[in-house]
């Protein structure tokens, strides 16, 4: 970022030179580029625009080339204040080989001064629209017109279109700013530079396609509160200092994987924005990038991010879940989560939970559920899982999340709905399928290629299987605990239903979509979607059943495992019988050993 940085104050520094370096034939020259291809740049005589006056008088004519100590350069731009306050100029004629002119190079000109209102043109650049613009102007740029000058439209509220043609290379900085009647407008492929603010401003703007020849954006679209919708290419790699800052209509935006650096306050104030991944090219997300991003409810970074900044999330208070695939994680400043809920979800790798709960920036979050990994383990007190929690930004096809596994195949419309609170299951899985995997390890690939739905996992007992969710179509919910049969449901309107489990060892339950008989539904119920085949599942848990009542054992009655009646677990479950596993059960109000 800093590098980045230093090579753009050099270019500016460069482009407003204090010193001319030489003089052929009245013209002041600064050298722009000392290797081949060698370049300069008109400028002033001295160090200073108002050091000498009038040093261009007359008509003034630049040439396309000009030799200097035995090396030829090419004049292409004409620098910051070159013919500034010259009031004895009266004509210039440019070559096609200068580009680019800065905004204020004939300011205070007898040439300029005596222009027509309207847009005024120095050689095939665009320079400055001169004058008040009239209400509901149109402007159709000339061809062969090769650059749009700095501050060319600036202020210009009476602007509505604007035509570019495909000679436009480059659009000055703050070009557009301030142009609040222009709604949209078409950058043409030849573009590759768009200046810093070019669009700053530009409240009316509703969308805007980006060519696929522009690498950098800074300060672009700062300002366009009516901005909806923005298209970034491949081609880009920086998003800069307050691109879209205070972007407050701009509901969604994805991020190309060329993208390495998000700026500081990038997507500052941008409080329409829902969600946001960010790819696993960025390295570095800025001081305040996405502050004050209060309808962003969800955010994705990637492994590859290495550093965070300030403020970087701060005043986020929708933030609803966070996911973390950065394997180490960075130590950020505790103020980038500033007004971010700290129990919402913060998913990160399996196997990073405590370092994530020992890292400043991080620490804080209460609710850390680890994902990844390929092993699923039963609590001993039960558990309950909300599907509006599941990130849908995640990739849930072959996925363990906290102690659930997760197969869902998004390009048949299975996964999570964060709108809904639900995970939808399209794909059916069948009986045979669901016979050849059961009791299998969520690790053995076979599972992925033959089940797709959600799995967990009940420990050795009794006790009560909930699951809140609702059938469409032909579709129905199936259950099935280990090597049992499968239990179907039909449920016409999003309903709970119950079922009691008994195991010996810890098993794996399988929740599923089968096909089924269309279940009848209400008037009332009717809608769309209706037609659609589908599961969706809302919530699940278990837990186990209800403790014996027993308030004390009598240790002096110790047997050896052979007694008859019901055991149960040492905290109370009821067992089916007598258990296999060796161990302390409670059998007759006694404690009983079974080796």
């Amino acid at each position: 970022m800093k590098r980045i940085l230093f090579l753009y104050v050099c270019l500016m520094t460069a482009m407003l030179s204090f010193a001319h370096d030489f003089e052929v034939g009245g013209i002041y020259y600064w050298i722009t580029s000392s290797s081949a291809p060698y370049t300069v740049a008109v400028t002033y005589k001295g160090t200073s625009y108002s050091e000498y006056s009038n040093e261009y008088t007359g008509s003034v004519t630049i040439p396309e080339k000009v030799t200097y100590n035995g090396k030829t350069y090419s004049v292409t731009y004409i620098g910051w204040s070159a013919f500034r306050e010259c009031s004895g100029l009266t004509s210039i004629t440019i070559p096609n080989s200068v580009t680019s002119i800065s905004s204020d190079a004939f300011d205070g000109t007898a040439w300029y001064d005596n222009q027509p209102n309207g847009l005024v043109y120095a050689g095939k650049v665009a320079y400055k629209y001169k004058g008040a613009m009239p209400e509901n102007t149109a402007i159709v740029l000339e061809e062969g017109t090769t650059e749009i000058a700095d501050e060319a439209f600036y202020n210009c509220s009476g602007l509505t279109s604007i035509t570019i043609p495909n000679s436009v290379t480059s659009i000055g900085m703050e070009a557009f700013s301030g142009c609040t009647g222009l709604t949209s407008i078409e950058i043409p492929n030849s573009v590759t530079r768009i200046g810093g603010e070019a669009f700053s401003g530009c409240t009316g703007l509703a969308s805007v396609t980006i060519p696929n020849s522009v690498i950098y954006l800074g300060g672009t679209f700062r300002g366009c509160s009516g901005l909806t919708s923005v298209n970034i290419p491949n081609s880009v790699t920086v998003i800069d200092l307050r691109t879209f800052e205070d972007c407050s209509s701009l509901t969604s935006i994805t991020i190309p994987s060329s993208v390495t650096i998000i700026g500081q306050f990038a997507f500052s104030g941008c409080s329409s924005l829902t969600s946001i991944t960010i790819p696993n090219s960025v390295t570095s997300i800025g001081d305040g990038a996405f502050k004050d991003c209060s309808g962003l409810t969800s955010i994705t970074i990637p492994n590859s991010v290495t550093s965070i900044g300030n403020y970087a999330f701060n005043g986020c208070s929708g933030m609803k879940e966070i996911i973390s695939y950065i394997n180490k994680p960075i130590y950020i400043y505790s103020n980038c989560w500033r007004g971010v809920d700290k129990s919402i979800p913060l998913y990160v790798p399996a196997g990073t939970k405590e370092k994530y709960q020992s890292t400043d920036g991080w620490k804080e979050f209460t609710n850390i559920i680890e994902f990844g990994g390929d092993a699923i383990e039963p609590t001993e007190e039960g558990m309950e899982v909300d599907m509006t929690l599941l990130p849908d930004q995640m990739d849930l096809n072959g996925m363990v999340v906290g102690d659930t596994y997760y197969v869902l195949d998004a390009d048949n419309g299975d996964g999570a709905d964060s709108e809904n609170g639900c995970v939808v299951i399209i794909t059916t899985t069948t009986d045979g399928a669901i016979d050849g995997i059961a009791g299998k390890d969520v690790s053995d690939a076979s599972v992925k290629a033959a089940f797709k739905g959600i799995i967990f996992m009940v420990p050795a007992g009794t006790g009560t299987i909930s699951i809140n969710a609702e059938t469409l179509g032909t579709s129905s919910l199936k259950v099935k605990i280990g090597s049992q049969a499968a239990q179907a449901f039909q449920l016409a309107e999003r309903a709970t239903v119950q079922i009691p489990y008994n195991v010996a060892e810890p098993t794996y339950v399988y929740i599923y979509a089968g096909t089924g008989i269309q279940a009848a539904r209400s008037v009332g119920a009717a809608r769309a979607a209706a037609a659609e085949n589908s599961v969706k599942v809302y919530s699940y848990k278990w837990e186990p059943a209800d403790p014996t009542g027993i308030n004390s054992v009598d240790n002096s009655q110790s047997a050896t495992g052979n007694e008859a009646g019901d055991w149960y677990t040492i905290d109370g479950r009821k067992l089916s019988g007598k258990p296999a596993q060796k161990g302390i059960y409670i059998v007759n109000g006694r404690k009983v050993a079974v080796k």
